[in-house]
């Protein structure tokens, strides 16, 4: 019987610009995105029929309306694949923290069926696919350093980050549910705000670690440091411990801040692992 292992990435926005409301009811967003190696682990197996999901944490939908099943279901009705699969979620990735961790899972499962039954089809051909179940799947097979743009579902590979960013990662433990975020954004306000994506490519073109820091933003900050004040005081700790910058990734509530080095990453996590509880010291991939 055969089976397929896939590590399912994460990623943080190193600049998030919400642009304007669509007519569709979605936003125009412009954003940089970036794997890292925080990961949960996907498990695929065949089987004879039916689709069959499980996941290490409880609160993750594993019903046939979930993103899980719908993305294995498009996949293999697509491709007219009459038999069935087992998939297993081991859960790393924080449940609604801005890290697109559902959009991950759903991007794996297309990448392992792919393989599962061998059917040849390409990147391109797996984020067309990708487009109609979430915004953030079509990165999630992509991976690494890419612009983002539409509804976030248009991806522009960039130049993979060289040598890797090591990032600290805290996440508070409450979920921001992303439609409050995006109803709740004064768009009026945010076209006055300072559009980073020029300075944050430059910065990663030249591989300038004080840039990339000094130009991380996140349309959603002010609107949601106002409302959960935590968040705020995470990013001030980040620095505080000696961080070059912190930033809010997507809607929130987790937080990064990029380090000098693996040592100073390290000595940052040693510091605040008290403090915090969902804590990692992981790299961009």
């Amino acid at each position: 019987m055969k089976e397929i292992e896939i590590d399912s990435y994460s990623k943080i926005n190193l600049t998030l610009n919400i642009l304007a409301k669509r007519q569709d009811g979605y936003h125009d967003i412009e954003t940089i995105m970036q794997s890292i190696n925080l990961a949960d682990r996907i498990f695929i197996k065949e089987e004879k029929e039916g689709i069959k999901i499980k996941c290490s944490h409880p609160l993750v939908p594993v019903d046939s309306q979930s993103l899980t099943y719908r993305s294995a279901e498009k996949i293999l009705h697509r491709y007219r694949i009459t038999r069935g699969v087992k998939i297993e979620i081991d859960k790393k990735i924080p449940l609604a923290g801005g890290m697109a961790g559902g959009s991950a899972n759903s991007a794996s499962i297309l990448v392992g069926i792919n393989k599962l039954f061998a059917l040849n089809l390409s990147n391109k051909d797996l984020r067309e696919i990708g487009e109609e179940l979430g915004m953030d799947v079509p990165f999630c097979i992509q991976n690494g350093t890419a612009l983002a743009y539409h509804k976030g579902e248009k991806v522009t590979p960039l130049s993979p980050i060289n040598p890797p960013l090591w990032i600290i990662i805290i996440n508070p433990g409450f979920e921001i549910p992303t439609k409050w975020a995006y109803n709740n954004l004064n768009l009026e306000w945010l076209k006055k705000e300072k559009n980073n994506t020029k300075g944050m490519l430059n910065a990663l073109k030249e591989g300038e670690l004080p840039e990339i820091a000094k130009n991380l933003f996140n349309s959603f900050e002010g609107l949601i440091i106002k409302k959960y004040p935590e968040i705020g005081k995470i990013k001030d700790r980040l620095i505080e411990e000696g961080a070059l910058g912190a930033l809010m990734s997507g809607s929130g509530p987790t937080v990064f801040g990029i380090a000098q080095n693996k040592e100073q990453a390290l000595k940052i996590y040693e510091k605040l692992k008290s403090e915090y509880k969902s804590i990692w010291a992981v790299q961009t991939v």
